[in-house]
């Protein structure tokens, strides 16, 4: 991955760190998902930032971003990506989300929909209440222990992926609020959140892209098929093959298909 530079945004509430690409083309925004950072869009970050002028963020609570004690929930994620986009990017800006990303990226559209145009929602736990699914990574993070600490013990408890996914995850784990994990164990992550009501105010286009639910994918087919009826202009696509994280596992797939969904997006847009 190429080294991009990393800079601070002051947000109302909190400093948002974000890392910023060459400006060349329109603005992409890419949110990753919980426990994570920025660079975990390492995959694909170069090839996007080729034809686009790409921010990636890392959200409240997550990487070099500001803690926010007690606000770790769905509708809180969105308050500096809202800022974000109006102050530091001011046009209608390209959101790429995954996962937590992609809830917070909906939330986003559903609330400014002048400083979206357009938004790609991989595998969001849109209808997730409750998880325990954090629990191991929480019991690390609380040890306070080093890059190199938290490494061996995430190893642990995945012994199937590549030394170097474990040390990204580890630098990711080892900068999160361990808060964060609180929240999605304990329900209050999706505190009044009301995922068909946010869906039904986008009015942006919007992608939603889904995961193998025989690989953890975080929507069932019910709740994809409702959340695609409830987007006024989305396009859905699954991929039958793939786990939860798309963009790691097939990174020149997902840029081929969001490239082509967000140029079809300008394509129309010039025409009016």
């Amino acid at each position: 991955m190429t080294i991009y530079p990393e800079k601070k945004f002051a947000a109302s509430t909190i400093e948002v760190n974000y890392a910023e690409g060459p400006n060349n083309g329109p603005p992409l925004v890419l949110i990753h998902g919980v426990g994570g950072r920025w660079a975990n869009w390492s995959a694909v970050i170069d090839d996007f930032a080729k034809d686009w002028h790409v921010y990636a963020v890392d959200l409240r609570g997550h990487g070099d971003s500001g803690r926010t004690p007690n606000r770790y929930r769905f509708i809180d994620y969105p308050i500096e990506i809202v800022e974000f986009l109006r102050n530091v990017i001011g046009e209608p800006a390209f959101l790429v989300g995954h996962s937590l990303g992609a809830v917070t990226a909906a939330g986003v559209s559903a609330v400014t929909p002048d400083q979206v145009a357009a938004a790609v929602l991989e595998d969001p736990p849109l209808y997730v209440e409750q998880t325990s699914q954090f629990q191991a990574t929480y019991d690390i993070r609380m040890k306070n222990l080093s890059v190199s600490e938290t490494a061996v013990e995430l190893r642990k408890i995945d012994t199937s992926s590549s030394n170097e996914s474990i040390a990204k995850r580890a630098v990711s784990v080892a900068k999160v609020d361990p808060e964060v994990w609180v929240f999605p164990g304990d329900g209050q992550l999706a505190e009044s959140w009301d995922p068909d009501a946010v869906l039904s105010e986008i009015k942006t286009p919007v992608l939603l892209m889904q995961a193998s639910t025989d690989m953890g994918a975080a929507l069932s087919d019910s709740e994809a098929t409702k959340a695609d009826d409830l987007l006024i202009n989305g396009r859905y696509v699954k991929w039958d093959d793939v786990g939860h994280g798309m963009h790691d596992a097939q990174p020149e797939r997902f840029v081929e298909l969001v490239n082509t969904f967000l140029t079809q997006i300008l394509r129309k847009q010039a025409k009016t």
